[in-house]
């Protein structure tokens, strides 16, 4: 069993990182994603030296643990908190 591990990398419009990490708190959809079976971490970082860049690492269980989030329904609230916030998403993924 392999651990997956994203570093997923979101360029935000200016100004609007904070933004979209509080819209993420708000609608608690960090926890939920903790909360899946299989998530070993979930985290959102606020870049200090590129201020409109937020950088999210993921780490699951496996591919079938990984594979069971995306299809979650919260994945379009994340995509909705993306909007007029987000410029670009980068995924970088790691076995």
């Amino acid at each position: 069993m392999t651990n997956i591990v994203l570093h997923v990398t979101y360029t935000c419009l200016p100004g609007k990182a904070e933004d979209f990490v509080r819209a993420l708190k708000e609608r608690d959809l960090q926890a939920r994603v903790r909360a899946e079976d299989g998530c070993l971490q979930y985290d959102y970082y606020i870049s200090c030296e590129a201020p409109d860049t937020v950088l999210l690492l993921e780490k699951w269980r496996d591919a079938a643990a990984l594979d069971v989030h995306s299809r979650q329904p919260h994945m379009a609230e994340i995509a909705a908190c993306k909007e007029g916030r987000v410029l670009q998403t980068v995924v970088e993924r790691y076995e």
